[in-house]
């Protein structure tokens, strides 16, 4: 699947837009990762933290994170956290 357009770092997440919100973080998280906020080897914030910035579910931070892992942005690591992987 690929992500939609126009997602910046400080996006914020809009309940009334046609894409589905887990996608919106997904852009978002993305955009943070190719800016350098979230850089390779580092953890991206915790899903509490996560939850608090958005205002999302739990659900919603676990299915935007698994799909960036999917897509190779990130890998988790038990009981450590999310972490971006470098892009080749």
């Amino acid at each position: 699947m690929d992500l939609p357009s126009g997602y910046k770092p400080d996006t914020e997440i809009d309940n009334e837009a046609m894409d589905p919100v887990w996608v919106q973080l997904t852009a978002i998280l993305v955009a943070r990762i190719d800016a350098a906020i979230y850089p390779p080897g580092r953890a991206i914030p915790s899903l509490n933290q996560l939850r608090q910035e958005f205002g999302v579910s739990k659900g919603t931070i676990v299915k935007a994170t698994n799909h960036l892992a999917e897509q190779g942005w990130v890998r988790a690591v038990h009981g450590r956290g999310v972490f971006v992987l470098p892009r080749d």
